[in-house]
C-alpha cells in the first residue's frame, strides 16, 4: 500500500529499491502535491496486492504489508494463501512486516490470535510488537528465532512520538493460539468476530480528530 507515500519514500531516501503496489491511482497525485511524494524514486504498480503477488517473479529482502481499507487490512491479504505467495517472493532470510490494528484482551483477540496462527502455518518464525496504542506489528520470516540485524536508530524519529516507537520495539507480545484459527481464502471470518474492535478504533480516530475549543 502506498498510502500518501511517506513510508516508501523514507525507505527510498535510505537507499532501498522500492516497489509499491497501490490499488487506488488517485492517491499518487495527492501524495505528490501534498506529501512530497516523488514517484520517480519508486516503482509504483497500480493494482491489487494479491494479484501482484500471484504474478510476481522477483524476490525481496522485505515485504511490508501496510494496506488498509478504513480501519482494517483487506481480508484477502491476510490468509494462508496470501502469506504463502509472500513467502515465495522473499529471499532467504527475508522478512514480512505487517502493520495492523489488534487487541490482546481475552474475548477480543480473535483477529490478533488468528493472524499469528496463520503466519505460523507458513513461516518458521513470528514476532509481535505493539505499543498497546492500537497498532500491532507482525514480523515473520524463515528463521525460527527472529532478531534485529542492528539496533534500531531512532535519531530521526520525531520527539513527540519517539516513546511510542521505543515501546513498540521493546515490547514483544504473545497471544493464545487457542483463541484464533488459521485464516484461509475459503474461511476468513475476522470481519465478523473483530467488528466490535474495529468500531472502537473508528470511534477513537473520530474523537481524536475533534477540533479543540479555545477558552
Amino acid at each position: 500500500g502506498l498510502g500518501v507515500g511517506i513510508v516508501p519514500m523514507e525507505f527510498a531516501r535510505e537507499g532501498a529499491r522500492v516497489d509499491v503496489v497501490e490499488i487506488n491511482p488517485d492517491v499518487v497525485p495527492l501524495g505528490r502535491q501534498y506529501f512530497d511524494l516523488d514517484p520517480a524514486r519508486l516503482n509504483i504498480a497500480i493494482g491489487d496486492g494479491r494479484y501482484f503477488l500471484n504474478q510476481c517473479r522477483k524476490q525481496y529482502d522485505a515485504v511490508i504489508l501496510d494496506a488498509f481499507l478504513g480501519d482494517s487490512s483487506p481480508s484477502h491479504l491476510m490468509t494462508r494463501e496470501a502469506f504463502t505467495a509472500i513467502r515465495r517472493a522473499l529471499r532467504p532470510g527475508g522478512v514480512l512486516v505487517i502493520n495492523s490494528f489488534g487487541n490482546f484482551s481475552p474475548g477480543e483477540d480473535f483477529f490478533t490470535a488468528s493472524l499469528d496462527k496463520t503466519l505460523r502455518s507458513v513461516f518458521a518464525g513470528v514476532r509481535i510488537h505493539s505499543n498497546r496504542g492500537g497498532n500491532v506489528l507482525f514480523v515473520a520470516g524463515d528463521r525460527p528465532r527472529l532478531e534485529f540485524v542492528r539496533p534500531p536508530d531512532l535519531a530521526h524519529v520525531h520527539s513527540s512520538v519517539r516513546w511510542l516507537v521505543e515501546a513498540a520495539y521493546a515490547s514483544v507480545m504473545e497471544v493464545n493460539p487457542e483463541h484464533g484459527i488459521v485464516l484461509t481464502d475459503d474461511f476468513n471470518p475476522v470481519e465478523f468476530y473483530d467488528a466490535r474492535n474495529r468500531e472502537n478504533i473508528r470511534k477513537g480516530l473520530a474523537f481524536s480528530m475533534k477540533p479543540s475549543q479555545a477558552e
